[in-house]
Formats: structure tokens, sequence, C-alpha cells
């Protein structure tokens, strides 16, 4: 944890200066000769079909089934690489880069992935995609095989480390604060001259995430290493690309047009990596061939501001240094717009300067961008910064945790909790006028993705690891039971009992004073990952089999079942893509509200009729104050209220976005933030906005908005970062 906010400019422009020094050097090949020679086989996208329980298996028939074979068939022999008139050594193990699964791994279905793997005969190194993170999770999977989503070894002279960009229980793709932390700490340990091999599923380039924000963040933790690859996976091709120093190539599929492999070899200090296609009529494609001997390369250095710095004023003066070669060309923008992108002027001492206006720029955090060419590579860094001008209408305080957060904040006595990516809850109380006092209350070692329920001085939550805890405010653990699958799900509660759903499908009731089973059942053929509604004695669910249940409280005992809105006005939608399964509904009246992944809000009697749809395009519903009415956030329609009967009562066009993050409303105000970190307040009787901040530099936010009961904000992002925002 470090506090963000650290000195104080004025100015009317931003001023940017890089200075360049001349000289590119090649680096002697002594750690290269070091490197054995050997090679490797790299998949993707395999996409096996899942084997939910009481189903038969699907193996015989999978479409990944034939393409597995035949790779196995050809990989007990050194590999011929043709086009090259090489033979790379008989190959050591395997990387596959994600999407193992179609809808992840539920039930059995990891049996079929060990079955169609194991005929390889050959140690295989995983990490998850986006298809097997988004129904399911692979987390526990990841922990059991090699110890956790992010991790290394070492063969030949080389570091291969595997890193997870597929976001838990979210089909869009996030670079957690979480793994910048490991990253990190993990190089840390490795010789700067050491050839070091990435795989995970996304390209960086990938629009899905906070370009270029996100990815620059990853480049920068991995600069002045000798990473001379990363592996990729997500879209299915055979193709290279190049981000700055770094060489990225896309491992096929295991099935369709591109089935084959890649073969990715170091003979004699050289890395090649070259694609066998099933097809014979298409000849082996050379996609990479390189020395991996270090390299000093150029690049760009961020003098000024500082991460974190706060602009009291309107403007930042801003310094970077160039390293390693003078660019033919620099220039910078603000927030990467291209109405505020300039192109910097060569000055004395190899200087560049340039101005950059902020006119109009929202309060809040923000970043610069340099880009350049040098050496014919591509310079790329990014700084942020928090412009807080004065009559800004909240005062910030800030902090960076070590990981990523999904669940949101609870407002405690002086503070708050937040339960980040990596199994810890903080206990956040505010310190100087500056700054916020972080302390862990406990680590469980395995994710947190949704906030803990808070009742008599005790919580109750979920993790990856299998487990439901109750911990009291001191971090003492009062019991943990393990249930069928990963818990993510906010528990719900009554004076006796709390009630969670899993991964696996079923629904657990456990006594809140000992943990003990009162029953568990499953009746979803497919993961609970939402919150349970409790309402009169029912708990209401959605699951990712698409359909929408109640069943009793007492017993467990199904009263009804329904499907997801979006399959009542259209068939093709009948299916698990578009279950009502990330966002809780909601109970009004005598009506039932539930949006879907169609992004479909419809509402249900509460004996399970469908009454209807109400609007399209809606990510998350959250209750009025008073219960009602709801809100309702949209992916284009940005925030409406509707009253008890799901008309519309007034609606405001703010960019938010498709997380299922709900509005809270405290006080009269309603307060939700957009995807990239924009939060906003609106009067909740006509949704007018009354202020804006840019909690983070156009990072992803995950977590719902905890608002206080003086009106104060708190907003904890993928970043790391918490913000507590109060009003002035």
């Amino acid at each position: 944890m470090s506090c963000i906010r650290h000195c104080h400019v004025s100015a009317g422009w931003v001023w940017v200066l890089a200075v360049a020094v001349v000289s590119v050097v090649w680096t002697p090949a002594a750690d290269a000769a070091r490197v054995e020679n050997f090679s490797f086989v790299h998949v993707s996208d395999l996409h096996i079909s899942p084997w939910p329980a009481g189903t038969p298996s699907p193996f015989a028939g999978d479409r990944s089934t034939a393409g597995l074979a035949w790779i196995a068939e050809q990989l007990g022999t050194p590999q011929e690489l043709k086009p090259l008139n090489l033979t790379a050594p008989k190959p050591a193990f395997v990387v596959a880069t994600g999407d193992i699964t179609e809808f992840g791994a539920i039930a059995d279905t990891w049996k079929n992935v060990e079955k169609s793997f194991n005929v390889l005969n050959l140690p295989v190194y995983y990490t998850p995609g986006n298809h097997d993170n988004t129904w399911t999770s692979m987390l526990s999977i990841m922990h059991k095989l090699h110890g956790g989503d992010h991790y290394a070894f070492e063969q030949f002279g080389c570091r291969f480390i595997g890193i997870e960009t597929a976001t838990p229980q979210e089909p869009v793709p996030s670079i957690d604060q979480r793994t910048i932390t490991w990253l990190a700490n993990d190089l840390a340990k490795v010789p700067k001259d050491m050839p070091v091999f990435i795989f995970c599923h996304h390209p960086l380039s990938s629009g899905e995430f906070a370009q270029p924000h996100e990815p620059v963040r990853l480049l920068e933790t991995i600069r002045e290493h000798n990473v001379v690859l990363h592996m990729m996976g997500h879209g299915h091709g055979v193709s290279s690309e190049k981000w700055g120093t770094l060489d990225s190539v896309m491992g096929g599929s295991t099935f369709g047009p591109n089935t084959g492999y890649s073969i990715i070899s170091v003979i004699d200090g050289t890395l090649r990596v070259v694609y066998r296609f099933k097809n014979e009529e298409r000849p082996m494609q050379v996609v990479l061939e390189k020395p991996i001997a270090k390299r000093a390369t150029p690049g760009l250095e961020v003098v000024r501001p500082r991460d974190g710095m706060t602009i009291v004023g309107r403007g930042v003066s801003i310094e970077a240094r160039a390293t390693g070669g003078r660019p033919a060309a620099l220039s910078v923008s603000l927030d990467n717009d291209k109405e505020k992108t300039v192109a910097l002027r060569a000055g004395s001492a190899s200087a560049y300067r340039g101005e950059v206006p902020t006119a109009g720029l929202v309060p809040g955090m923000h970043f610069v961008r340099l880009t350049g060419e040098c050496d014919q590579m591509k310079l790329d860094r990014v700084a942020s910064f928090s412009y807080l001008p004065a009559d800004a209408p909240v005062r910030p305080v800030r902090t960076v945790l070590s990981a990523g957060c999904k669940a949101q904040p609870i407002v405690v006595d002086g503070g708050c909790l937040v339960a980040s990516t990596d199994g810890q809850i903080t206990r956040l109380v505010a310190g100087t006028a500056d700054n916020l006092q972080a302390k862990t209350l406990i680590d469980v070692g395995a994710a947190i993705l949704h906030a803990p329920a808070l009742a008599d001085g005790i919580l109750y939550f979920g993790s990856a690891d299998r487990y439901v805890y109750a911990v009291a405010l001191d971090g003492s653990t009062m019991w943990k039971r393990q249930v069928n699958g990963s818990a993510f799900g906010t528990p719900a509660l009554d004076p006796k009992c709390l009630y969670v759903g899993d991964l696996e499908g079923y629904v657990h009731a456990l006594d809140r004073q000992t943990g003990e089973p009162k029953w568990s059942v499953r009746h979803a053929t497919f993961s609970i990952e939402q919150p349970l509604l409790l309402h009169d004695g029912v708990l209401y669910f959605g699951a990712w089999d698409a359909q929408v249940y109640a069943i009793n409280a007492a017993d467990g005992s199904l009263r009804w079942k329904a499907g997801a809105p979006s399959g009542f006005s259209d068939a093709k939608k009948r299916n698990r893509y578009y279950g009502a399964a990330d966002c809780a509904g909601l109970v009004v009246g005598d009506r039932l509200f539930f949006c879907d992944r169609g992004y479909q809000l419809g509402s249900y009697s509460l004996d399970g009729k469908y009454l209807g749809d109400i609007a399209a395009g809606v990510a998350a519903i959250g209750l009025t104050e008073d219960g009602q009415g709801f809100y309702a956030r949209g992916l284009s329609k940005g925030l409406t209220r509707y009253d008890a009967q799901g008309n519309a009562v007034w609606s405001q066009p703010v960019s938010l976005g498709r997380f299922p993050l709900a509005p809270v409303e405290v006080n009269g105000k309603v307060f939700v933030c957009s995807n990239h970190g924009r939060v906003t307040a609106h009067d909740a009787a006509d949704g007018r906005l009354l202020w804006e901040y840019a909690a983070t530099p156009d990072l992803p936010v995950m977590a719902q908005v905890a608002v206080t009961a003086e009106g104060s904000a708190i907003v904890a992002g993928m970043d790391g970062s918490v913000t507590w925002l109060s009003p002035r």
C-alpha cells in the first residue's frame, strides 16, 4: 500500500520535456550460450465441451479430441522445421494459453481435459481464458495444479511465467494489480539477462483491455528484463505482433481451419516459432525468428509527473527522458485523447518540449502517454496523476493495495473493509487528511470476489478455495466450512442461517453460529455466481444454465424455475451465454426483477410467471433507498429510475458500461461508477448530475460503489486503488 497524494503543481498548460541519450549497444551473448537447445509446444483455444453432473460424457464427440490426438502422434520425435531446414529437439512440455474449456470446468469437465491432454504424454502448463473463467472459474484448479493462477518455472536456463488475464467471473480481460505485484516480485528474483517466456490468454493489443494504460502497465513491469517471447491465444489465429520490444505470438486452435500447434525452439541462441497445421495442404508457417541474447534497447522515462502526483490548478508540468537512443519523433497525449495529442519539439541538449491544454478535464485520476519510435522500435510509456482544481466537488483520499478488488467495500465505524482478489480483507481507516491507514484483517489465500455480509460484528463470505468463512472484526476466524465449489456471492442472512450458492450449482444453508450444514441442494445444472436474494422465506437466484430459481429457505425445496428474460423474446438466447447469473435480482412490491447477459431487463410474479420485458441494454439493477422502486445501469441509456411496476421515472444519459454493478442510493443521492472509473452522483428525485470524479486513470472498476451515511463514496479498482471521496 502506498499513498498517492504527493505534491501540488499549478500551471495553465501541460509542459513536456524529453531528454535523449544516444547510445545503442548489444550486450554480450554469453548468457545465450548458457541456454540449452530445447523445444516445447504451444497450443491454445481448445474449447473442450462441458460435462455437467448427471449428463453423459461428451468426450468422444468433442471437437478438440481429434486435433489433440493428431498432435500427440507428432510429438514423440524431434520436430522437423521444414521451412528452415532445421530439426528441433523433441518437445519437453506443452504450454496451453487458455480457453481450455468452452464453459469452464463444471463438475466432471476437467476429467475430460486431463484425458484429452494425457495422450500428449508431456507436462502441461495451463493459463485460463475467458471461456474458463466466465461461467465458472479455474482458480481452484490452478491452485491445485500450479500453486496459483500466476506461477513460474525454470528449464534449460530460461524462466517461464504464466499469468492470468482472464478476469474471474467476468468475460472482459483485465491486468489486476495482483498480477503486476506478483510479476514484479517474481522478476526481482531473475537475472536481468536470463531469457524469459511469458504466457497468458489475451493479446495485449486487444481492445477489450483498457487501452493503452492497462497493457502498458504490464510492459513497464517487464521492460528491464530479457523477455524474449509472449505467448497468447484468444483469436484462434496464427500470427505475431510487436509492442515496443515485446514479441508476441498467437497459438492457433485445436479445431477449425487453423487446427495445429506451434513448435517453439531455441537452437544455438536463436528462438524460432513455427506453426504446423493439421491440414497437410497448408505448409508450416514461420511466425518468428530472433536471437535470445539481451539487447540494450531505447526507452522512455517519465520524470514528472510521478505516478499519483496531485495537480492543483489548471495544468500539469511534465518531464520525460529518452534512454538508449534519440527518437525520430515524440508525441504526448492526455488520456490517449487524439484531440489532446501534440508532437514534441526538439530543443537544446537533446531535449523535447511541448504543451498540452487541460481545459475541460474532469477532476480525478488521469494519465499522460508518451509515444515515439527509435531504432525501429516503438516507445510507449504512461504516468498517472490526480487533477484536483480548487473547485473540485469532492475531497479525495486514495491508497493502492497489492491486489485489485471486485468486491464492494464495506462501511464500518471509522473506515471501511475491502476484500481483494488475493484473498485479503483490509481495514482502511482515515489517518491524516491525505492518507488511509491500512491493516490486513485476514488473508485466506484465495480470491474473494463479492463483499462479505456483515451482521452482529461477524463477516460471512466465500472464496475461491471452496470454503465459506465467518470472521470477527478483530480478524479471528469463528469457523470455516468447505462446500462443493468456489463460493463467490455475498451470503444472504436470516437470524439463524446464511445461504450461499457455489460454482457447482449448489445452494447451501449453514448455521450462522457454527457453520454446520442445515441443508445443501442442487437444482441448477450450472454454476451460481451471484448473491442470493432472500425475501419472505424464499431464495431467488439466477444461474448460468439460463434459468431463474425460487427455492424455500427452510429446506431448499424448489418452488419454481423459469427462463432468463432474453429467452422469452428470442428463442436463440435460451442458453447459458445469456443467463441471468452475474447480477442479483430484486423484489419490489409483488414483482421480481432480473436482468441477464442478453442485457434484457424483465419482471416475474413471485410465483414464477414471466410478466414481460421492461428494457433492453441493462447491465445491473439496484433498489431505491425506500425499496419502492429501483435503478438500472444501462449500456447506452445510462442511469434510469423505475417505479414498482417497471415504469421509467427518469433517465440520465451518463456513460457507464456493461459491468454488473448496481447503482446505490443513500440520503437521496444515487452513486454509480463506469467501467473505467468515472464516479457520478445524481439527485434521486430527477437524476440530475451533482458531481463526477475519475477514480482511476481509465482503468477498470469492477466493484460496486460503497457509500457512507455522510454521503462519502468509496471506490475500489482492479488497479488496487481505493478512493474515498468526501463531499466538500
